[in-house]
């Protein structure tokens, strides 16, 4: 017998385009696969899809004020392009309160892979706890 289905809580979309192929998209930390595989399905048990928590230059936000706004407590950031991401099949959905998207694939395994194999940087974050004066 099967039981009754999952109560997901709803992560809205905002309705917004994509952001411009060259926005960058960053995420806090580094890309541990372990890390994103919990991320992973934390999100899909609590949201109903798999989905990796990110931030996207939109509107005058460049990506080293999203770094101060929202990841100070990241030492290191990873940094894409939304031209990138997209290329390597994966999507970008635009939930929670802007700047936040969710880097999306059906499939948990491609979600990881396709992330990791993803061309990206690795930057110290300018904006971090520890190294501010």
């Amino acid at each position: 017998m099967i039981g009754p289905m999952p109560d997901f809580k709803r992560r809205e979309r905002r309705g917004e385009p994509v952001p411009s192929s060259a926005a960058v998209v960053v995420r806090g930390d580094l890309l541990d696969p372990d890390v994103l595989r919990a991320a992973a399905a934390d999100n899909h048990e609590i949201y109903g899809f798999y989905g990796i928590s990110v931030f996207a230059e939109v509107g005058d936000m460049n990506w080293q004020d999203i770094a101060a706004a929202k990841l100070p407590r990241a030492e290191w950031l990873v940094l894409f392009t939304v031209n990138a991401l997209l290329g390597a099949g994966l999507e970008l959905w635009d939930t929670g309160q802007a700047p936040h998207y969710d880097i999306v694939h059906p499939d948990m395994d491609e979600l990881i892979r396709r992330i990791l194999e993803t061309e990206h940087r690795v930057v110290r974050n300018p904006a971090h706890e520890g190294t501010q004066p």
